[in-house]
């Protein structure tokens, strides 16, 4: 097989003409970088890690927790140790630092990574479209969570919020749900956001039913708030000291 390399390596042979060019250094080298723990499948092992701070875990049996690979849970948990996110303890991973691991994460995501589709349903207060949602005939095995600043209110009144922003899991759900509350999809002045999730593997990990309506996690709607612009920090801030803090062990807070 002829052959021409950027670093002068070649073998070539056509006609009279052969050429034999081989032992150049590979000047191109592809630089490992470290591997992401805010990745979508890898980010399940510090959902899970949060969860319960205290508790330590063997990498096999967090393995078979989470339905990952054991060698990946090995890695990944080497990944963590590196960045003074967790540490060993008896030969187990624990949380080392809650707070660091949340600041990280938030600074390295967006709410904006999700696909967003904008819809209007005409309602005197936002309110109503959480009771509408509620009241919606929404078919059975629908998957669908509430995050933002409506899904915060569920959890934790603390900020008035004009937009609902609902994570879909697939189109049949997303339609499921347009159908059901009778929504128009708008290009401008949407009062209901449709989101299929940038975390596909991860984001509905968690999920929880709020007086009456299903919520993604505290971590997550930590980390949507956080970039959303209208008091998102403040109430993210706000969530983690009235309601991520003081799930953490005394040495963690």
């Amino acid at each position: 097989m002829n052959f021409l390399d950027l670093c002068g390596n070649a073998w070539i042979r056509h006609g009279g003409i052969h050429v034999d060019r081989q032992g150049f250094a590979n000047r191109f080298s592809e630089q490992r970088v470290g591997r992401d723990p805010f990745a979508d499948k890898a980010s399940l092992i510090l959902r899970e890690l949060l969860r319960d701070p205290g508790r330590g875990w063997g990498v096999r049996e967090l393995a078979s927790e989470l339905r990952l690979d054991p060698g990946f849970v090995s890695r990944m948990g080497r990944e963590l140790e590196g960045l003074g996110y967790a540490a060993r303890e008896a030969g187990r991973l624990k949380l080392r630092d809650a707070r660091s691991v949340l600041d990280d994460w938030a600074h390295a995501y967006s709410y904006r990574r999700n696909r967003m589709r904008g819809y209007y349903r005409q309602v005197k207060e936002p309110l109503e479209l959480l009771a509408g949602l509620r009241a919606a005939r929404v078919p059975g095995g629908t998957v669908y969570a509430l995050s933002l600043q409506a899904g915060a209110h569920l959890v934790d009144h603390h900020a008035r919020f004009s937009e609902v922003h609902v994570y879909v899991q697939d189109e049949t759900a997303e339609h499921a749900l347009r159908d059901a509350l009778d929504l128009v999809q708008v290009d401008e002045g949407a009062d209901v956001w449709l989101m299929s999730p940038y975390y596909r593997h991860s984001v509905f990990d968690g999920l929880r039913e709020v007086d009456g309506l299903p919520v993604v996690s505290d971590v997550q709607l930590y980390l949507d708030l956080y970039s959303y612009p209208l008091r998102g920090a403040e109430q993210a801030e706000h969530l983690y000291a009235s309601v991520i803090e003081p799930t953490l062990p005394a040495g963690m807070r």
